[in-house]
């Protein structure tokens, strides 16, 4: 694809929320920061990884991407007909040596139909929002945010490991409210800033939006407040999916949340900028992505960012479909979904 240049702000209202508050406090904010110019380029034209295991027959989902080094790690999630509630899904791993070509290892974890010749890390439990918290022990370099049924509500739970392989729950719930999403933890100099679900008018009414929160610790965290909902830039039946919130470098962050308009079952992914990770500004009047013609041509769900080789460039994968959202089910829907990715180019300020 040609890059697509964003040079135009299309401004909205945020929420601000006041650190240090149990409970936070909540602002309008009109004033909009500099920002640098974002291009958008090197789309995937097929998928670089796709459903293809028995354990992934109905559906592979959300993904997170991690780059060490020369090593590229992939987490994602996968159902197979197996399927009756959310939190029957396998997290599934995967490597690279470029980002491109992935394979599933063999790790001997998790028996699946009386094998554990397979790639599968945890079943029900865990999930694929891993992140490395640079400060931590080496024991819990690798943390990971999860849902859990309670009640009608999805809690977050956490775990936290050595490897990214090995797991190690935390009993206690992160946050007891419902985040029924693919929500986003990032270790940003002592303060954990958890990116969750919220509705706008309470559980399960209104719209679906993005609300924020953060603790000091890996735990404890307060209420969350909205800071990204839909607004008069969307389409009246516009909901904010999840939010692929992302750090860049300092005084950088961004959104990429997938806009789920429910007239037409479709999953568009938005683009978002903010210098302090709460206040966020929207840079793309339309999808900062079209979507694809064939394998992602529904839905595209976006995973937070990674660093590519070039300084001030960064990859986002995404979980494409060309499968409805409200007919994605195991009785018509076999072996769907595939990852793509593409590049985010920063500019400097102005």
């Amino acid at each position: 694809m040609r890059d697509l240049v964003i040079v135009g702000v299309v401004m909205l209202a945020c929420a601000s929320v006041v650190r240090g508050q149990t409970s936070a406090v909540t602002r309008p904010v009109f004033h909009m920061p500099l920002f640098p110019t974002i291009a958008v380029s090197d789309r995937t034209e097929k998928p670089l990884f796709q459903a293809s295991a028995p354990w992934e027959d109905f559906c592979i989902s959300y993904c997170r991407v991690l780059r060490e080094g020369k090593s590229w790690r992939m987490w994602y999630i996968a159902y197979d007909h197996g399927y009756k509630s959310d939190d029957d899904y396998f997290v599934c791993y995967a490597t690279s040596k470029d980002g491109v070509v992935w394979d599933r290892p063999k790790l001997g974890i998790v028996e699946y139909k009386g094998s554990k010749d397979n790639n599968i890390i945890a079943r029900g439990e865990f999930g694929n929002a891993v992140f490395v918290d640079a400060q931590s022990p080496a024991s819990e370099r690798y943390k990971v945010v999860y849902i859990k049924p309670h009640g009608d509500e999805w809690w977050i739970y956490g775990g936290v490991s050595a490897d990214g392989i090995h797991w190690k729950k935390i009993d206690e719930p992160l946050l007891k409210k419902n985040s029924d999403t693919d929500n986003v933890c990032i270790a940003d100099n002592g303060v954990y800033r958890l990116y969750v679900r919220m509705w706008t008018e309470g559980l399960y009414k209104g719209k679906r939006a993005v609300g924020y929160t953060q603790s000091n610790k890996f735990g404890g965290f307060p209420d969350p407040q909205i800071v990204l909902q839909p607004n008069q830039g969307d389409p009246p039946d516009a909901h904010y999916y999840n939010s692929a919130a992302t750090k860049l470098r300092e005084g950088l962050f961004v959104m990429v949340p997938s806009i789920f308009t429910s007239s037409d079952g479709h999953v568009r992914p938005s683009l978002f900028l903010s210098n302090n990770g709460v206040n966020f500004f929207r840079v793309s009047a339309g999808p900062v992505v079209g979507l694809g013609t064939k394998w992602d041509s529904v839905s595209m769900y976006v995973a937070p960012g990674v660093a590519s080789d070039a300084a001030d460039e960064y990859w986002f994968y995404y979980v494409g479909s060309d499968v409805k959202h409200d007919e994605n089910t195991p009785k018509t829907t076999h072996f769907a979904g595939g990852i793509g990715r593409f590049k985010l180019k920063v500019s400097a300020k102005g």
